[in-house]
């Protein structure tokens, strides 16, 4: 009989969730440091590209690092 303790979860929304947010946050991190600065002067000339990027890509690492070193702690 499985119980809810010894189950494993099949399906792990943090593994394709991190993915896509750390590669959005790649995309927006180059656009906002290579791209043309002359977009930003209705956003007070913050490179808003930049700060998401690098937003996104901390969330996308923490949701992955959860993911694996979560499974590893609880083995």
């Amino acid at each position: 009989m499985i119980t809810p303790e010894n189950r494993k979860h099949f399906f792990d929304l943090k593994i394709p969730l991190g993915t896509l947010l750390s590669f959005y946050g790649i995309v927006l991190l180059v656009y906002g440091a290579f791209g043309p600065k002359s977009i930003y002067a209705k956003s007070l000339n913050i490179d808003v590209n930049l700060i998401w990027g690098i937003v996104m890509l901390i969330v996308g690492t923490a949701f992955l690092s959860v993911a694996f070193f979560g499974k590893r702690k609880a083995r």
